[in-house]
């Protein structure tokens, strides 16, 4: 004590509270003189501009305003204007497309990890050093985001995750139990769909069949599931033509002619399936937690019910005859290599990896934590929310991506253009046979792996 006494009579005042606000700082001092950063900031205020960065919408009101407050406070504290943009996940493929030909990409953007992939270290900082970083400073990074800096992974240090994402099944135990079904999570799509059925509900088994990421993740788990391999153990060669994929298309037809789809299936509505189920005329979809959010938490279109969150309980995705997988994946965070502000884009990206901001969002996002020291939080835990727990858990024990198949840059780009959902949609509803829609999707899909 006598130390730290002496220590504040020799260092002036105002010396004194300056190295304390620089020591408590989580992230790197503007004030500097001659830093990167501080360069940065003084030809961005020159040029009148904004600093633009594309946020992931989610369905969760309070999440996509939690974050754009989080970048406008970044914002303020560095004296600079900030345009955070809200960005529909379904179209980010697109509007990077759109805006790398038109050089209008922005500073800094959440994108899955397909997209990621393809757009590669010709389009994206390395942010190795980044992810290194907030690895030590916030107890290492859990099983679920050690892949983004693993050697042997394609896209290793061209994007840091923020949120693990999946899929866990949403199941109305109330129409089931009317319906005098288990209460125990269905361990099969078959019993999945047959359990929905039985319920009598139109479109009880409530999964969108649509060219849509919720398309094509579940048909993707289904297609592995019954045995299916995109490409070869090597992740070089497609495969797609199989006894296997012919058995995971006989499934879900089945699921078409017998009711199990609802008639408005096939649509590129992203929410379409959470809409379907908090308006109580589904029983079966798959979901991150924002659906439970909601129920919750209410949002601008749905009011608070907590009846239906009560009646709602939630499982791993179900299996097939071969292997029952469990896919999570990340929204990571990435820097175009066309920024002229490179230093602010870490910069903002370690703010938003503070305890406090990063606590704040998970409270109202739909995703799995991401580094260890955030594992602690209450809401974690199935006494507080059964959906974040489930999350936690594919955070923890999930698979990664398209596991069993190699996930690379070819993959991404065969997923990323809804490969798996245009093959099964041309057999449910394009009129084309088993051999037809298979032949061209291994053509497609042989054609996008020649070029790697």
């Amino acid at each position: 004590m006598k130390g730290r006494q002496d220590l504040k009579i020799k260092i002036p005042a105002i010396a004194t509270v300056a190295f304390l606000a620089l020591s408590l700082s989580p992230i790197v001092s503007a004030n500097a003189a001659d830093t990167p950063l501080q360069t940065e900031i003084k030809a961005l205020k020159a040029s009148g501009k904004s600093f633009t960065y594309w946020i992931g919408l989610i369905f969760s009101d309070q999440a996509n305003q939690a974050m754009v407050d989080q970048i406008n406070k970044w914002g303020s504290l560095r004296g600079i204007k900030v345009d955070p943009v809200l960005l529909n996940q379904n179209n980010t493929a697109s509007t990077v497309t759109a805006a790398l030909t038109a050089g209008t990409m922005p500073d800094a953007l959440e994108m899955g990890s397909g997209l990621m992939l393809q757009l590669g270290s010709k389009n994206l900082m390395d942010l190795s050093g980044l992810y290194t970083e907030l690895g030590a400073r916030y107890g290492g990074w859990n099983k679920g985001a050690l892949v983004f800096g693993d050697a042997s992974y394609a896209g290793k240090g061209l994007g840091v995750p923020y949120g693990i994402n999946g899929n866990l099944l949403n199941r109305r135990l109330d129409l089931l139990a009317t319906a005098k079904q288990k209460k125990t999570a269905p361990l099969t799509w078959e019993e999945t769909l047959s359990m929905a059925l039985a319920t009598k509900v139109p479109g009880a088994f409530g999964f969108n069949t649509g060219n849509v990421g919720d398309g094509e993740s579940i048909f993707g788990v289904q297609f592995h599931d019954y045995g299916g391999r995109i490409a070869d153990d090597a992740g070089k060669k497609c495969t797609i033509d199989s006894p296997a994929t012919r058995n995971f298309l006989t499934f879900v037809k089945k699921a078409l002619t017998s009711g199990g789809y609802a008639s408005d299936s096939s649509n590129s509505d992203g929410a379409w399936d959470n809409n379907k189920y908090l308006g109580a005329k589904t029983v079966f979809i798959a979901n991150p937690g924002s659906v439970y959010t909601t129920m919750i938490n209410g949002s601008s279109v749905w009011e608070k019910n907590p009846t239906m969150a009560k009646n709602t309980g939630f499982s791993a995705l179900p299996g097939g005859p071969i292997i029952r997988i469990s896919p999570n994946d990340a929204q990571l965070r990435v820097i175009p290599k066309t920024t002229k502000y490179p230093e602010l884009a870490k910069d903002l990206i370690r703010y938003l990896y503070q305890v406090g901001q990063i606590k704040s969002y998970y409270a109202a996002a739909i995703y799995g934590p991401v580094l260890k020291q955030y594992n602690s939080f209450s809401f974690w835990r199935n006494s507080v929310d059964p959906a974040r727990a489930g999350l936690f858990d594919l955070a923890a024990n999930g698979t990664f991506g398209n596991y069993p198949d190699v996930n690379n840059a070819a993959i991404g780009e065969f997923t990323g253009g809804f490969g798996i959902s245009k093959m099964a949609q041309r057999y449910l509803y394009g009129g084309k046979t088993q051999d037809e829609t298979i032949a061209e999707a291994q053509a497609t899909c042989a054609a996008i792996y020649a070029k790697y």
